[in-house]
């Protein structure tokens, strides 16, 4: 069983990479057909189920399932509070939940590459690099390019970071494999985007600093390293974060009519978070898709319909960004995320040993990439954040499987979870 479900999710990896991340925008804006991503979380539920019906004990992922409780939860509050129209509601609870599904479905499936495959992917993302480099060329020098192929010069450096994730994986993480992830991840900068100068320093300084000798502790050594990471990452990355936290909003003298789209969707969340506690105003009714396509009557709750990219004649800018979308869940629901990420990062450093550096290291470079791409896009909920929740799942499935190592040589029960 488990030979067939590493070959088939083998083929789903690379059939996401190649066409849910790679090739995702261009087929959407020549076909104009956005589904690939579902197409792919379709087939990696499928996948999922196999593994649990050929399982002896019908085992099933715990934490797993109390996630969708939470999100069955969630739909059921929205529709009896009519946060919006059922059809919105249902198509972000669709939107909202497909990041946990990929997470926990390859975490349950617990894939393994062989070596032959590994060496298929690599040369695979070579091949991918290379294209993306030339489309970052050109973008430098006809910034029109880009809508042609990643629609916005974000996605080229989000797809650079999925491709250098991978590969770092795929790899036996020696130097050598640690300056091709940061030459594949390097082809980001060229999208000239801050949050990736922000993320490509981060990854730099772990790739140099994490090895075998490391110690997660409190020492003077880890405290200057950490103090130094977090003012090198800012300091790549002021640009961004002084015109959205300072200029934007937040230290300006500005009305809230005259903020920024992104700054007033993080001004007016909390508002919503006080105003509806503690459960939020519901599924597709804030900083969602579904909440600009099923326009929301939030918006005009709060004064936000007449705000540039806000309005219901011009929506844009509502899915700009992601931690506004919390507002959606109230306290509760924001508790809940954050702690779904603490869990991951504790449970990835207290699992630091010599067998799984590299594990606990792309972990946390996956963890601080969401942190990062969450302040200023949607991409958890988008087809690249999909492909990374897959990645995370690989990586905390590794981990588990280190973790029971001393126990048994047998495989570990589907019924393992992450542990609160």
């Amino acid at each position: 069983m488990q030979e067939t479900i590493n070959r088939q999710f083998f083929n789903l990896t690379l059939f996401t990479l190649v066409f849910g991340v790679l090739f995702y925008d261009a087929i959407n804006t020549t076909l104009g057909f956005s589904y690939i991503d579902e197409i792919c979380a379709v087939l990696l539920l499928l996948l999922f189920g196999y593994k649990v019906i050929k399982s002896d004990n019908w085992g099933f992922n715990r934490q797993f399932f109390v996630v969708l409780t939470v999100f069955v939860f969630y739909l059921i509050y929205s529709i009896v509070i009519q946060s919006n129209s059922k059809s919105a509601i249902l198509m972000d609870f669709i939107i909202q939940i497909k990041p946990y599904m990929a997470f926990y479905c390859v975490y349950a499936l617990k894939p393994e590459f062989n070596d032959n495959q590994k060496k298929i992917i690599k040369q695979t993302i070579i091949i991918c690099s290379c294209y993306v480099l030339l489309v970052g060329m050109a973008y430098v020098v006809q910034p029109d390019v880009i809508k042609l192929t990643f629609v916005h010069p974000s996605r080229l450096a989000t797809c650079s970071s999925a491709l250098a994730l991978l590969y770092l994986y795929c790899s036996n993480y020696t130097r050598t494999d640690k300056i091709i992830f940061l030459a594949i991840l390097g082809i980001g900068l060229l999208s000239t985007r801050s949050k990736h100068f922000g993320f490509f320093t981060c990854c730099l300084l772990m790739s140099l600093f994490i090895n075998k000798s490391f110690r997660f502790k409190m020492n003077f050594k880890n405290i200057i390293y950490i103090s130094c990471a977090i003012a090198l990452t800012v300091f790549v990355a002021w640009d961004k974060i002084y015109l959205y936290f300072v200029t934007g909003g937040f230290g300006s003298n500005r009305e809230a009519d005259d903020m920024y789209a992104r700054m007033a969707l993080y001004f007016f969340s909390w508002q919503i978070l006080f105003d509806y506690i503690p459960f939020g105003s519901g599924f597709g009714s804030y900083a969602t898709f579904a909440s600009a396509e099923f326009y929301s009557p939030i918006y005009a709750k709060y004064g936000m319909d007449s705000m540039f990219g806000l309005s219901k004649s011009y929506p844009d800018f509502i899915t700009d960004t992601y931690f506004p979308v919390l507002a959606q869940f109230g306290f509760v629901g924001a508790a809940l995320f954050f702690l779904f990420w603490i869990n991951i990062t504790v449970k990835a450093i207290k699992s630091f040993d010599s067998d799984c550096v590299k594990e606990v290291v792309m972990t946390l470079m996956v963890v601080i990439f969401f942190l990062i791409e969450c302040t200023s896009d949607s991409t958890l909920t988008h087809n690249r954040g999909m492909f990374m929740m897959m990645v995370l799942g690989i990586l905390m499935a590794d981990i588990n499987k280190n973790q029971n190592k001393p126990k048994s040589l047998e495989a570990v029960d589907v019924n393992d979870s992450l542990s609160l």
